[in-house]
C-alpha cells in the first residue's frame, strides 16, 4: 500500500532538546499557553524533522525503518497515529504538493 500524502508544519514551532526529551514549543502565537508544548519521543522528533512539506508518507516511512531498523508495518501504523494527533493539534497539515 501506498502513502504520497505529504505533510508540512503548521506555524512556527522550535524543537529544542531539554535533556533527554525533545520539546516542540511554539515561537510565534501562543507562546505562554502550555498546552501548545508537546513532548516527543526521539523517534517522534525525528519524524517531524522529516515533515518537510516535500516527503511523502511512504519516504518518511522508508527512512524511519532504515534508520531504527524498524518493520514497515509498524512503522506505517505508528506514523498514521502520529499523524492524526499531529493533525487535530493542528501542528501539521497536508501540503498543496510535494516539491520536486
Amino acid at each position: 500500500m501506498t502513502d504520497k500524502r505529504v505533510f508540512a508544519h503548521r506555524g512556527e514551532f522550535a524543537l529544542r532538546q531539554v535533556g533527554s526529551e525533545s520539546i516542540l514549543v511554539p515561537i510565534r502565537n501562543h507562546v505562554g499557553d502550555l498546552d501548545s508544548v508537546f513532548v516527543f519521543t526521539p523517534v517522534a522528533a525525528r519524524i517531524w524533522t522529516l515533515l518537510d512539506g516535500n516527503r511523502d508518507v511512504d519516504a518518511i516511512v522508508a527512512e524511519i525503518c532504515n534508520e531504527y531498523d524498524a518493520d514497515d508495518g509498524v512503522v506505517r501504523a505508528d506514523l498514521d497515529e502520529l499523524l492524526g494527533t499531529m493533525e487535530a493539534a493542528d501542528l501539521i497539515g497536508a501540503a498543496v504538493e510535494a516539491k520536486p
